[in-house]
């Protein structure tokens, strides 16, 4: 018979002996640990104290656990951790990850009197909240990229615009060597193209066939535009039709009906105006005011959007150290208050003829705190059991398409912040009271369809099912 020289509570005799409590922070566990650190083998720890193979590895994983603490943690870390002793075991996946400010923030929260279950329920808690904060990053990423990518497309529109401000200018400026009224019928008449002169309108249609024969303008088939091969020579030819009197200009009247007699197949607009291929399509002068009227519209946007990437970027900030900083997050008590509140909405769902599941996962992969269902309607309750968790949550809208009535249950001393969270949205609201559940604000909205309502409730009730046959 083996006999284990322990203090005398801890004297166990071995004749068909009984295997010792442990807890990592024990007497007992603190010299099993002192031994592993001395190069004692797992596996004879069994044969010199009575304790089994499976704890001896478990304070093999403590033991390891504990040196990594002592590396990279703070000593008030370090000492909660070794309170916790064997219930921090879970933590494990926190250290094969180095995630050392994920095991900050968890251990800044436990006691000596921490469960095991409520370090579970700890754990689950600090990766909701990391969800949450990773879903409002990528959500604020993404309305970011898309100011930046609309201030981008300004800027080269921008740009271009001033290129081809700075063209039409130098050909005004060329135009106004000229006197009237060839001044006023060029920049009437001819317009830009690929920073080339064009005929914008059409001139009188007997003098274009002239202009067209002596190659003074030439059509391009694949633009559908008359360039323009010798400016000088058409302005010549424009001096000399006006000193003779003979018409140059479009006139409706009759050049729409010559240009019919020759080509009935084309649609000739009243104006005379040709579609040219680019964005500024009119004569030099309406060109020119409007190019003008781009710009100002075009850096009053960039103002605009300028204003918003600053306030956004501030904000996402500021939002998400506030995301990152909620004291009252993660928190023991809390985290309680959620499980005590789920329970009490679903036995209260239950004894109103409600079938009611909690923690279901929706078809856009939220995860809904409740859902329930009867012969017609579908309910979803999403509980806040802390103001934490009730500012930070900036997508509690995706369950909407999933229920007909939606409702937000909270504690007492939430209520006025969960009221203004729905206000705009027109949902429901429930406060915990001493009575029980009181409903403070019916769901208003009028919800004839849910998105995939069969799915929904076959999927409920295949993971009640689960839940009754397996446990989980």
């Amino acid at each position: 018979m083996k006999v284990y020289n322990l203090p005398k509570r801890c004297t166990v005799h071995l004749g068909g002996y009984m295997k010792a409590t442990i807890t990592g922070s024990d007497v007992l566990s603190k010299r099993i640990l002192a031994d592993l650190n001395s190069g004692l083998r797992v596996s004879e720890v069994p044969n010199l104290y009575p304790v089994s193979l499976d704890q001896a590895k478990r304070l093999s994983r403590f033991k390891r656990m504990l040196h990594l603490a002592n590396e990279h943690l703070e000593e008030e870390h370090c000492n909660r951790f070794m309170l916790m002793g064997l219930k921090s075991l879970p933590l494990a996946q926190f250290f094969k990850k180095a995630d050392w400010a994920g095991i900050i923030e968890i251990l800044s929260v436990v006691t000596e009197e921490t469960t095991r279950d409520e370090l579970q329920i700890l754990i689950n808690g600090l990766a909701e909240k990391r969800k949450r904060i990773a879903e409002f990053k990528e959500n604020a990423d993404l309305i970011l990229l898309d100011l930046e990518n609309t201030d981008q497309l300004l800027r080269e529109k921008e740009m271009e615009f001033l290129q081809l401000k700075k063209a039409m200018e130098e050909k005004i400026n060329l135009f106004k060597k000229y006197t009237e009224p060839v001044y006023s019928f060029l920049i009437e008449y001819l317009g830009l193209y690929e920073g080339k002169l064009v005929l914008a309108k059409r001139v009188n249609a007997n003098w274009q066939r002239d202009l067209k024969k002596k190659r003074i303008i030439v059509y391009d088939e694949e633009a559908y535009v008359y360039f323009l091969i010798d400016f000088n020579a058409f302005v010549d030819e424009l001096k000399s039709s006006h000193q003779r009197g003979l018409e140059y200009r479009w006139n409706p009247d009759k050049d729409i009906q010559r240009m019919k007699q020759l080509t009935p197949w084309v649609d000739v607009p009243e104006d005379g105006k040709y579609k040219l291929p680019s964005a500024l399509n009119e004569p030099m002068n309406e060109a020119i005011k409007r190019v003008k009227n781009e710009l100002k519209e075009i850096r009053e946007k960039r103002l605009t959007i300028e204003k918003e990437l600053r306030a956004m970027k501030k904000k996402t900030v500021h939002s998400y150290r506030e995301m990152a900083e909620v004291s009252d997050f993660l928190s023991t008590i809390n985290l309680k208050r959620h499980k005590d509140l789920q329970d009490k909405a679903l036995k209260w769902l239950h004894q109103r003829g409600f079938i009611a599941v909690a923690e279901f996962t929706l078809p856009n992969g939220k995860k809904a705190d409740i859902f329930a269902y009867n012969e017609s309607q579908i309910v979803i309750f999403d509980v806040k059991a802390s103001k934490g968790d009730l500012v930070t949550d900036k997508q509690w809208t995706d369950y909407l398409p999933y229920c007909h009535d939606f409702y937000l249950l909270t504690p007492p001393d939430l209520e006025a912040v969960a009221s203004e969270t729905i206000n705009d949205k027109d949902c429901g609201q429930f406060v915990d009271t001493d009575g029980g559940l009181k409903m403070i604000k019916p769901d208003n909205r009028q919800v004839d369809t849910v998105d995939q309502q069969k799915e929904l409730v076959f999927a409920a009730g295949q993971l009640l099912s689960r839940k009754f046959i397996y446990g989980y």
